[in-house]
């Protein structure tokens, strides 16, 4: 045990593999300490037990391949500010203000994140409020020349509600904040008193475009309760359906950036490769979107092998011509250079992941960093771009669907398999990890003795970038830019909100 470890007073290793440590904390300094070491903020979250609130925080030490759990129990109504050390934490502190009462100390201004402004008392919470009530809309004020032009929540037909409130003297963006509230729907709250599956259809339409990205990361949780493995080969399975996940939205955010450059036919051609992979999503798992894939202890699906070997590869030959023409379109390729740039600095400060951060020169993929299922066996080929703009990002998405086919024939060529192994609830809480098309997704997950849940933390991919969204868009950029920022980000708000 290492000499931190002690100090911090670890409480337990999870079920195999060293790739989990838990701790308790008393002081600030011990709560930031992994940073030290080379950890990154992956989560930061509380939980109301007995009447009392515990902090939980989660950092990534990839170097090692494990996470580390602390929790930090408090017993007044204000605790010293993470954000103040970690920057990455602010979100979450707005977050467990809103929904538990408690609140960071000093005279830092607290902003809405999941709660509307008319939300009073009364207003359905994950814990009790204090008699402060809850975390009020910071102001934004907006002097000089300056206006604020506000765009939202209704957009356009098919896309998410969100309001964008864009600070502007003429066309360059100055600032930008968004309200996201309208897509919250209190999914943590509703996960408690239901058992695994039941659960598990939740969660997977938490964002409906990573259903098995954060279902798998949710079943490992209960799987390392239970204490049990799944058998390999629908491991293998999972991952395949994992990968599929991760091609239909690569070829999703293209057609988004296409539509957003005004580049019609490049839209066509790149909505006609995601038609093409969502079909062998239906043909080999039945779901287009790969619902009910996943179960607790296994898969509810027996993948078509046969589909799969016939009909994916016609399928990426469609995304890859695409590409292949995007990048010897000049029109296309100058929208993207040197927009929405999101230097490796901010990636590191945010704790962003996924294509984000790859794209600005973080290298951080939880398949290879935090194995889990198959991955370990296999080697991970994680594509890195330097430059942080929009080009970089799409870059890094096509790489990725260049070794997702690849990953997909290896595993298929070790066998699949379907299945459920019996994972009964026992008492106890564990996390699990995932790597989805958004990256490093989490969840925590605490159940009681009767075997239902008492807590759920859920942490899309999108609940980290989200807060680098408006740093990107206001590096020299003009309104005109945005949604091609937005479509290189391809984040939801549903996996925000929550």
């Amino acid at each position: 045990m290492r000499s931190e470890d002690r100090r911090l007073g670890l409480i337990g290793v999870a079920t195999g593999a060293r790739d989990l440590e838990n701790g308790i904390v008393e002081r600030l300094d011990e709560a930031v300490d992994p940073v030290r070491h080379g950890g990154r903020l992956a989560d930061f979250f509380a939980s109301l037990e007995d009447g009392r609130i515990t902090l939980r925080l989660v950092y990534a030490q990839d170097e090692e391949k494990r996470y580390r759990l602390l929790e930090w129990p408090i017993e007044e109504r204000h605790y010293p500010a993470i954000s103040g050390v970690v920057p990455a934490a602010f979100v979450e502190e707005n977050e467990i203000y809103e929904q538990f009462g408690v609140r960071p100390a000093g005279s830092r201004a607290l902003n809405r994140v999941f709660l509307p402004p008319h939300a009073g008392g009364e207003f359905p919470r994950l814990g009790a409020l204090s008699d402060e009530g809850p975390g009020l809309q910071t102001p934004h004020l907006v002097t000089g020349d300056a206006f604020e032009f506000p765009f939202g929540p209704v957009r356009a037909v098919a896309q998410e509600s969100l309001y964008m409130g864009l600070v502007t003297s003429g066309e360059e963006v100055l600032e930008l904040y968004l309200l996201m509230w309208h897509k919250h729907r209190g999914l943590e709250r509703r996960l408690v008193g239901l058992d695994g599956d039941d659960a598990l259809f939740l969660v997977e339409r938490a964002e409906g475009l990573s259903a098995v990205g954060n279902g798998w990361a949710f079943c490992r949780a209960l799987e390392r309760i239970a204490g049990v493995e799944v058998d390999p080969a629908v491991e293998r399975s999972r991952a395949v359906a994992l990968e599929l996940e991760r091609l239909y939205n690569h070829a999703a955010a293209t057609a988004a950036l296409c539509q957003a450059t005004g580049l019609s036919v490049g839209q066509a051609q790149a909505e006609i490769a995601l038609e093409e992979l969502l079909r062998v999503n239906l043909a080999v798992f039945g779901h287009r979107y790969l619902f009910g894939v996943l179960r607790v202890g296994g898969t509810g699906v027996a993948p078509n092998v046969d589909e799969l070997a016939t009909k994916l590869r016609r399928a990426y030959e469609e995304y890859r011509r695409l590409t292949e023409a995007l990048w010897s379109t000049n029109s296309f390729v100058d929208r993207l250079e040197a927009c929405g740039i999101v230097t490796n600095e901010t990636g590191v400060r945010l704790g962003l992941v996924g294509p984000v951060t790859r794209g600005s020169g973080c290298d951080i993929d939880t398949r290879r960093d935090h194995p889990f299922g198959p991955y370990g066996e296999s080697g991970i080929e994680v594509p890195i771009r330097q430059r942080g703009d929009v080009m970089s990002r799409l870059q890094v998405m096509e790489s990725e669907c260049a070794e997702s086919i690849r990953l997909i024939s290896e595993l298929g060529s070790e066998g699949l398999g379907a299945g459920v192994v019996d994972a009964a609830p026992r008492a106890g809480s564990d996390l699990g990890w995932c790597e989805s098309p958004r990256g490093e997704s989490l969840a925590w997950v605490q159940v009681g003795e009767s075997g239902r849940i008492r807590r759920a933390r859920i942490r899309p991919g999108s609940a980290r970038n989200w807060r680098a969204f408006d740093d990107a868009a206001r590096s020299r950029n003009v309104f005109t830019d945005v949604p091609i920022i937005e479509a290189s980000f391809w984040l939801t708000v549903a996996g925000f909100a929550r």
